[in-house]
């Protein structure tokens, strides 16, 4: 009779091969959708050979015994590099190949060794000279795991900070899925390093499966085609103005130093603002809760990263502080209209732009210094705050 944890881990089997069904029958798949298909093929292949291991199937095949050392190495760089083209951090110069190094090294080195070697000698059960070349190859694949969960993590913290200068609204902006992947891959590392069984790596790697695989069906756009999305840019086209890129070269005189790095001249920076303040006022974008700089960008006309920089010298706000205050005086006249009182306070909030209560009160208390009820209670307004 089979074990618990066998019974467990031919259930993520079946489970990961069918989310690589799923992600390969997927239409109009980018390239991190590529990547994530990638993944879960090797991934796949390499819970085969576990698989195999774990219902001593190696008296059958034992030319596989070893060919499952390389795997490792692959998993890293595939979560690494997905979460570098989904969050379009990626540069068109980069060699994102040479992340595979490892793996491909690892198997060139045993295409020689393994078939030298007994079967007992690749089951331990008898000294081998190549012991000392399987402890390291051992070492190296815990030391790239660590690294690349560690780079994920550096990847997953600076797209939080490229989601804060681009979205007008964040809180229904959920960075869950990536930090699933993260978390179950540092987990898995870490029943690696403290739990060396079998059983417990099984177990693990296989609710890693069922947890992604639940969260990932759950979320839009990762095995299905997402809807259509605003208008948003890698996280290097824009930044705050301290380090905007240089866009092109224009001679500025020393009273215009603060437009140096992008080549932006005051009475450009004026034009741009004017134009901004007179489409917030005739057009009353910041009404859009997914409103993103890029969206507003492509609206005037103009490279975001230009835009952004006019927003923090003219308004000496971020994007994100200067639509909400617009959303925030908006609110504040809505409130004044007789007809608002048949609404409840969080109606108006949503009309204004706002998509959650908790951004609504958090942006409103930051810029008003007083929470929504305590600004109806100074103005003597009645409105029913609550559905």
């Amino acid at each position: 009779m089979l074990l618990d944890w066998r019974i467990v881990y031919t259930g993520g089997v079946f489970i990961s091969l069918f989310l690589f069904i799923i992600l390969i029958s997927k239409r109009q798949k980018s390239t991190a959708d590529k990547i994530l298909t990638a993944w879960f093929f090797f991934a796949v292949i390499h819970q085969l050979l576990i698989g195999w291991y774990a219902f001593n199937g190696m008296s059958d095949m034992p030319v596989l015994i070893g060919w499952e050392l390389p795997f490792p190495f692959l998993h890293g760089p595939f979560l690494y590099l997905y979460i570098l083209f989904l969050t379009g951090q990626q540069r068109r110069e980069s060699h994102d190949i040479l992340h595979f190094l490892p793996a491909l090294l690892s198997a060139i080195i045993l295409a020689p060794v393994l078939p030298s070697m007994s079967v007992q000698e690749k089951l331990g059960a008898s000294p081998s000279a190549y012991a000392p070349l399987f402890e390291w190859m051992v070492r190296g694949i815990i030391v790239s795991g660590l690294v690349y969960v560690i780079l994920s993590l550096v990847l997953l913290y600076r797209h939080r900070l490229n989601v804060a200068l681009q979205f007008s609204n964040t809180d229904k902006i959920t960075l869950n899925w990536l930090r699933y992947l993260i978390g179950g891959m540092g987990a898995i590392w870490i029943v690696v390093i403290f739990l060396p069984s079998a059983s417990s790596l099984y177990v693990v790697v296989t609710l890693f499966i069922f947890f992604i695989g639940y969260f990932g069906i759950r979320q839009v756009g990762i095995f299905s085609n997402p809807p259509p999305a605003h208008e948003v840019y890698l996280p290097a086209v824009v930044q705050p103005v301290e380090t905007a890129p240089a866009l092109e070269t224009v001679v500025v005189s020393p009273e215009k130093v603060k437009y140096e790095k992008s080549g932006l001249t005051d009475t450009e920076a004026n034009r741009i603002h004017t134009s901004l303040t007179t489409l917030m006022q005739e057009r009353q974008c910041y009404k859009d809760a997914g409103l993103t700089l890029g969206d507003l960008a492509k609206t005037l006309d103009i490279h975001p990263a230009i835009l952004s920089q006019v927003i923090n010298s003219k308004e000496g706000k971020s994007f994100y502080d200067y639509i909400n205050v617009l959303r925030v005086e908006a609110f504040k006249q809505l409130l004044l209209q007789p007809v608002s009182q048949r609404y409840t306070l969080l109606s108006l909030a949503f009309e204004c732009g706002f998509n959650s209560k908790t951004s609504f009160n958090r942006n409103f208390k930051k810029i008003t210094r007083l929470s929504p009820s305590s600004y109806l209670k100074e103005m003597n307004i009645c409105i029913q705050e609550e559905d």
